[in-house]
């Protein structure tokens, strides 16, 4: 083998091995964030729904006389 092989297979072993750190960090960062030991969250609730989250509830919408 030459030289160049030897540097050309040298870089590839580098660039794989940075590809591999970046992949485990992504897939680290992940897990983290689906992990139950991750900072809870508190329930959403929608407006109107629930008499608990102080925002307004709509009233009723009256039902309408016949016309005839």
């Amino acid at each position: 083998m030459s030289a160049a092989q030897n540097t050309g297979i040298g870089k590839a072993v580098r660039q794989l091995l940075v590809a591999a750190a970046a992949c485990l960090a992504v897939a680290g960062g992940a897990a983290y964030a689906v992990s139950p030991d991750s900072a809870p969250v508190d329930p959403q609730t929608v407006a109107g729904v629930a008499d608990d989250n102080g925002w307004p509830v709509a009233p009723p919408q009256p039902t309408p006389s016949p016309t005839n």
